[in-house]
């Protein structure tokens, strides 16, 4: 079963009862200081100021409370996480063009070229080309790990529409034969 999501997120019918029990509930929880706009000054890159600046921008215009000071350790870690996806970004970027390089150096050498250099220039290929693809795996995980993160902060649809069960299939049509056997009227 999923979690349950914030009051100001659930639209299911409730009773007022449950409705009070569970708003004193969630009160109880919420800190009375809010998440500021200004970023902390944990945050020293300028990707994640920028992305704290913009969630806590949008948390603010909600009506809904959803995240809280106590949601400030994983909103930081979030920030941090969209700073070094941009640099393992940048650092593909570098790799793919190293790999290039390498590539259309070993391709202009001809065959008059030592072999010790032709042999180099293929291993600065390789190289380069194992760079790219570590980097390419450490990227996807990074994606995959904010991914997670999103739904944790409801920054994704899917987190903040909650889950919707599968619908019931339909009940099999009983012969009337069946209906008179089971006491049912025909």
């Amino acid at each position: 079963m999923p979690a349950r999501k914030p009051k100001d997120l659930n639209s299911r019918a409730e009773t007022k009862a449950a409705h009070t029990r569970r708003a004193d509930g969630e009160n109880a929880l919420t800190p009375r200081k809010a998440l500021t706009v200004t970023p902390p000054s944990q945050l020293t890159g300028d990707i994640a100021r920028r992305t704290w600046v913009e969630i806590v921008s949008i948390y603010l215009m909600l009506d809904a409370r959803i995240i809280s000071l106590l949601d400030m350790g994983l909103l930081l870690d979030f920030c941090e996480a969209s700073q070094q996806l941009a640099e393992m970004d940048a650092m593909r970027t570098d790799a793919i063009t190293n790999y290039h390089n390498a590539q259309a150096a070993r391709d202009k050498a001809n065959d008059a070229t030592d072999i010790k250099i032709f042999a180099m220039l293929t291993n600065a290929v390789n190289w380069a080309f194992d760079n790219s693809v570590k980097l390419d795996a450490r990227v996807d995980q990074k994606r995959k790990m904010l991914h997670t993160m999103r739904q944790s902060l409801y920054l994704t649809p899917r987190s903040r529409a909650g889950f919707i069960p599968e619908e019931k299939p339909p009940k099999k049509q009983q012969s009337p034969m069946a209906r008179i056997i089971d006491g049912e009227e025909v």
